[in-house]
């Protein structure tokens, strides 16, 4: 059964940024930085490279966004937390990445040197935006649901995709860290502000906005705007159409809710 987490932040929901932050600082304390990568890195020799595509596109935002919607199609405090929280996510994400200008692995390794699934970026590695997206979208889980299982499933999934972005070859372990640290500190901040200003997330006007918001995400996903990796089309495919489904769904809900109170 899933319940809502009907309290507020506590300090052991902490536990995210914490080893993300003390994952980068072994990591450079121990020089290990490139070492690390280049093992995740050859992760796909064992595998192939057929999975990574699909895994590493759940970090996406537009796709992210879209399969998350389902979970807050009757909980309009967890859809507020989801875009307070993508506002704070963004912001960390792009404030970051352009003032470090860090150079990614395809910058630094020869080409025939590392294993690189999708496109080859170079530059503003850090942190890690599909990261960053995912652990955000994790920590709204586990700060908003009860569900044991979910919550696993949940934070093993953002575990996977964040060590995929090493292993498609575009972002260093310490990218990996930092956007998880961050992630989830967007989603504990994005909810303690979503409960904070928990009218304004009520009101009808804010609430057909979001629904309009993850409708575009919908949209910008099958009209075929690419997230990068085509070998995943059909499952960009399918979250677009969980982004157009799902918020046309809770508008007719809204409405015919609106239709029984005027009774």
């Amino acid at each position: 059964m899933i319940r809502a987490h009907t309290g507020g932040v506590q300090p052991s929901d902490w536990w995210v940024p914490l080893a993300g932050i003390l994952a980068l600082v072994v990591v450079a304390l121990t020089d290990s930085n490139l070492a690390s990568f280049q093992w995740l890195n050859r992760v796909s020799q064992f595998t192939g490279p057929t999975p990574w595509p699909y895994i590493t596109i759940l970090g996406d935002t537009a796709v992210a966004i879209a399969l998350f919607l389902p979970l807050a199609t009757r909980r309009a405090e967890v859809l507020w937390a989801l875009a307070i929280s993508a506002v704070l996510g963004t912001l960390f994400v792009h404030g970051l990445k352009p003032v470090l200008s860090f150079p990614r692995p395809p910058a630094v390794f020869a080409a025939d040197a590392i294993t690189v699934i999708g496109p080859a970026h170079r530059g503003n590695s850090f942190p890690s935006g599909h990261t960053t997206t995912i652990f955000l979208a994790a920590g709204l889980v586990w700060l908003h649901f009860r569900s044991i299982p979910l919550r696993a499933a949940a934070v093993g999934i953002a575990i996977v995709v964040g060590l995929s972005r090493a292993v498609v070859g575009v972002h260093w372990p310490i990218d990996i860290a930092a956007g998880a640290a961050g992630g989830w500190t967007a989603a504990i901040v994005g909810t303690a502000l979503a409960h904070r200003w928990a009218g304004v997330g009520r009101s009808p006007i804010t609430r057909a906005l979001l629904q309009v918001l993850g409708a575009a995400c919908g949209l910008f996903l099958l009209i075929g705007s690419g997230t990068g990796y085509p070998q995943a089309i059909a499952l960009q495919y399918a979250a677009g159409i969980v982004g157009m489904v799902v918020p046309a769904w809770m508008a007719l809900d809204d409405f015919r809710q609106r239709r029984r109170t005027e009774r």
